[in-house]
């Protein structure tokens, strides 16, 4: 998996491609969470429109990155799954504990209220 970091109206934005599996790679999430707690950066946008698949490993990655992140005050907001991501959300239920927007936009206008 690949995070491309660049920053939008003082909010944060990782840009994730490729597949969510586990491993050290897709655990990289996690560090760049924590950083960006640890630099109070706590608006936080996840774009998932590159994410081609997500394991059950890669949801639990999420699951913890949202810990870390919400024990700072942090808020992650995840945008544009494509529908087989969003079908793993929903079927996990993980779309109750996190807030899925179609867009980017949309995630960061949830942000900017």
């Amino acid at each position: 998996m690949k995070i491309k970091q660049k920053e939008v109206d003082g909010i944060t934005v990782l840009e994730l491609a490729g597949e969510m599996y586990g491993g050290p790679e897709n655990m990289k999430l996690v560090d760049v969470i924590s950083e960006l707690a640890d630099r109070n950066k706590l608006d936080l946008v996840l774009n998932l429109s590159k994410i081609k698949w997500i394991s059950s490993t890669g949801l639990g990655i999420l699951v913890s990155a949202r810990s870390k992140f919400a024990k700072q005050g942090g808020v992650i907001k995840l945008a544009h799954p494509n529908e087989r991501v969003l079908g793993i959300l929903q079927v996990t239920r993980l779309n109750l504990i996190f807030d899925v927007f179609g867009s980017e936009q949309e995630a960061l206008a949830s942000l900017k209220k």
